[in-house]
């Protein structure tokens, strides 16, 4: 059964025809990935806590809350399954039943309709696990949300972790050994403790994984322990541990409309919907660094004059202008973080305008608080760059999250049996 609205069948937004791609690479892909052009503002986060990672420690009985928006003019019937996968996001080889507990597939719950919004739009809500699904072993999971049981009809996938702590990890962040990347670079040093886990080959049979701000796209890996002692191994200044300290986040503030906030210059009543023009803004590649608050790289939905943002926060025209003295070539400039599922995607591609010479992008976001950062992807790469425009500082506060993974041969599987998330706070 479908919900219909009093509405165009577009609503305020100007939407890609339906029988136009909007997504033409492999599917799926186990990433972060939208591949309906209606679907906006998927959030996934520890249950209560909006800012939290998608991370679950198995049988701890922690739930994840999965958030999105459709703009269509009907509501669908969508399901969803968990795929496991190894720790390069690759489906592990083994049947549902083997990692699986219920169902194996289940139905969304129906959606609740926007309130008091000039785009309409339908607002889906999950928790995972829950009492028909339910992981029974740790290790990288995709969430996937498909359309009439078809999981080849895919609407969006999500990235989550299900942790156990069998092993434990120390860490400690300082200074690169190399002179040129002393000030702008942050080395990560771990010693990994396995007291009560059987592993016969400690090279082969464990792997370290390690994040910067929740980034999959410049995932850390390949850690060679220095030193190994019994139960023990340590990692002093690996290649692998070597991040760019990067810059504080840009944010921006439009969780109210009546009011001009932070880095907003002005807001613009359209016939459509509400335009926001930010400040603009200007690279930051320079050595002196300066400390900003941040929530590193994520957004936070929020209205100010309602309690149930899901539903009533509205969407507003966000105009982006990044002022250069010429185009940087070689590849293209985009605007990044969580509101990019921090990938550059093609909807966050900046225009070069050569009279005014400046970037420019202008991309419908829900009301809230927004952090953000302008990345430049060379042609040919899957990495962005977040240094060459925004800069890269030693003393920049970064989270982390260092995952350790064993190779399970009677499972046929790799688990995930260690984990540590941390902030930094660097002096000099």
């Amino acid at each position: 059964m479908s919900v219909l609205l009093g509405c165009a069948s577009t609503g305020p937004l100007d939407l890609p025809a339906q029988e136009d791609p909007y997504y033409d690479g492999p599917l799926p892909r186990f990433t972060d990935q939208v591949y309906s052009p209606t679907v906006r503002t998927v959030q996934l986060y520890k249950q209560g806590f909006a800012l939290s990672q998608p991370i679950l420690e198995l049988g701890s009985g922690d739930r994840l809350e999965l958030h999105f928006d459709d703009l269509q003019d009907q509501a669908e019937y969508l399901s969803y399954t968990l795929v496991h996968c190894d720790a390069d996001w690759r489906p592990s080889d083994v049947p549902k039943g083997q990692y699986l507990e219920g169902a194996f597939t289940d139905y969304l719950p129906p959606p609740r309709l926007s309130f008091n919004t000039l785009q309409p739009y339908f607002h889906y809500a999950l928790e995972v696990p829950n009492d028909r699904m339910r992981p029974t072993r740790s290790g990288n999971y995709l969430l996937k949300v498909f359309r009439d049981n078809d999981e080849e009809d895919l609407v969006l996938t999500r990235r989550l972790l299900v942790f156990e702590q069998q092993v434990w990890i120390d860490t400690q962040v300082q200074a690169s050994r190399n002179v040129e990347e002393r000030n702008s670079a942050q080395q990560l040093d771990l010693t990994i403790r396995y007291p009560g886990l059987d592993v016969p080959d400690p090279f082969g049979d464990l792997r370290v994984v390690a994040l910067q701000n929740m980034r999959w796209d410049a995932a850390h890996s390949g850690f060679k322990p220095r030193f190994v002692r019994t139960n023990e191994l340590i990692y002093d200044f690996p290649d692998a541990g070597l991040f760019p300290g990067n810059n504080e986040w840009r944010n921006f503030d439009v969780k109210d409309l009546r009011f001009r906030h932070q880095q907003v210059a002005s807001i613009v009543n359209g016939p459509r919907l509400t335009d926001v023009f930010l400040v603009p803004d200007t690279k930051r590649n320079i050595r002196v660094y300066f400390e900003q608050p941040d929530i590193n790289g994520r957004y936070l939905v929020q209205h100010v004059e309602f309690d149930d943002p899901d539903r009533n926060a509205d969407y507003v025209n966000v105009h982006f202008t990044l002022k250069l003295d010429a185009p940087l070539y070689g590849g293209a400039v985009y605007v990044y973080g969580a509101l990019s599922d921090f990938q550059c995607r093609k909807e966050f591609r900046m225009t070069w305008d050569r009279e005014r010479e400046l970037y420019h992008l202008t991309v419908p976001l829900k009301q809230g608080f927004y952090d953000y950062a302008y990345a430049f992807l060379p042609d040919g790469s899957e990495v962005s760059d977040l240094t060459r425009l925004e800069g890269s500082h030693f003393q920049t506060e970064n989270e982390y999250l260092v995952l350790v993974y064993f190779n399970d041969y009677q499972l046929r599987m790799q688990r995930l049996v260690g984990l540590r998330s941390f902030a930094t706070r660097m002096r000099n």
